[in-house]
């Protein structure tokens, strides 16, 4: 039997219509809406129900992949208004000429997809599925060292690092208490730094890094990266800045954003320290530090020329999610409290043509997983 029909008890992916059941809310000049819950079936391959799934739209946002972990293939996605589907891929040879290692995070080109983890980049020919395979140090951008590491984030289901214009994936790579951006051209298949004036200081100085027996437990703080035209977005989870670098001019500026409702950055605790001997020490503070508020990744929402952002407040299941909106020239204009409208939305959503798809909080079946659409419009 194979691995996909093992999973059987995913038949299909579907979205159900587009209704709105909560009451929208009408707040400094936008209304938001959130629709019914929606079931999301993911067909044979079997996808998890824990969320962790990685997706990449097209410039259209109506269809895309989705990389499936447990089969280890590239499924295709389908969205409509009122539903959706899905329709597995093949699955992929780790080893060999065609083998595709472990995967962190990926995105695609009409010509080619792009595997990543924090060592190698895969690189697969979309008609032939030819993949060639290279390490870090075989770029030769990052010195002598004999095992460099992009530091790859999770916080985003979503890859936002490509110029879709220039066929260039952006990432950062940390290193020595410097962050930097590196740019991978997929026709070149070739690397290099681009000279953005990250704040490595304010960084190092907020992130949650602390080692205990050997091991190092991090916070998921590595700055996250979107590309809009000709804008590279810099945002951070863990501080509310957000740096805008023109990828033609290459002219930067950098926001701080305060707000009403929550921090504009975490805090690290009192006797805070990078390394630890107590287990349990460690355990607190990881609690501490995840149940502090978090800055999600830079969207735009082109229909209105607004960028968005999810925030988590702070609290442990009680927090309050918000999302803030920002003019054309990132001008704060919006502070939506989504909790306020559905509480059952997690922080995490992928931008479709249909309005922002955020995964709900609750997933009581293990074979379903639930979604919402919130959809946002200027008020009239």
């Amino acid at each position: 039997m194979s691995l996909k029909r093992r999973y059987s008890s995913f038949y299909c992916l579907l979205i159900i219509s587009f209704s709105c059941s909560e009451k929208p809310i009408s707040e400094q000049g936008y209304v938001l809406e959130v629709s019914d819950r929606k079931e999301f079936f993911i067909g044979d391959g079997g996808l998890t129900t824990d969320g962790n799934h990685m997706v990449f739209l097209d410039s259209s946002k109506t269809k895309g992949t989705i990389y499936n972990r447990i089969a280890h293939s590239l499924d295709s996605i389908y969205i409509s208004a009122d539903s959706a589907w899905s329709q597995d891929g093949d699955i992929m040879e780790i080893e060999g000429p065609s083998g595709v290692g472990t995967v962190f995070t990926y995105f695609s080109t009409r010509k080619f997809n792009i595997f990543i983890n924090s060592q190698q980049f895969f690189r697969q020919k979309v008609q032939t599925k030819e993949v060639s395979s290279k390490f870090l140090q075989e770029y030769g951008v990052f010195g002598d060292l004999e095992y460099p590491a992009l530091a790859i984030s999770g916080g985003s289901r979503e890859f936002t690092g490509l110029d879709r214009n220039d066929n260039i994936g952006y990432f950062i790579y940390d290193y020595e208490n410097r962050i930097k951006v590196i740019g991978y051209s997929v026709d070149q298949d070739s690397m290099f730094n681009l000279p953005v004036a990250l704040d490595s200081s304010r960084y190092y100085n907020t992130r949650f890094n602390v080692k205990w027996k050997g091991l190092t437990m991090g916070g998921g703080d590595e700055p996250q990266l979107s590309v809009f035209g000709n804008k590279l977005v810099v945002s951070y989870p863990s501080f509310s800045d957000v740096l805008i670098y023109d990828l033609n001019s290459g002219l930067h500026h950098t926001y701080t954003f305060e707000s009403k409702f929550f921090p504009s950055q975490k805090r690290r605790p009192e006797n805070y320290k990078g390394e630890v001997d107590s287990g349990e020490l460690l355990w607190e503070w990881q609690e501490a530090w995840r149940n502090q508020v978090r800055f999600g990744s830079i969207s735009f929402i082109e229909d209105l020329n607004v960028y968005v952002r999810a925030v988590k407040g702070e609290g442990k299941k009680d927090a309050s999610l918000f999302l803030e909106v920002f003019d054309s020239n990132f001008k704060k204009v919006g502070e939506l409290n989504l909790s306020e409208i559905n509480q059952d939305l997690s922080t995490t959503f992928i931008n479709t043509n249909y309005g922002l798809m955020f995964r709900a909080k609750d997933q009581p079946d293990e074979d379903v997983m639930y979604y919402y659409d919130v959809n946002l419009n200027e008020e009239k």
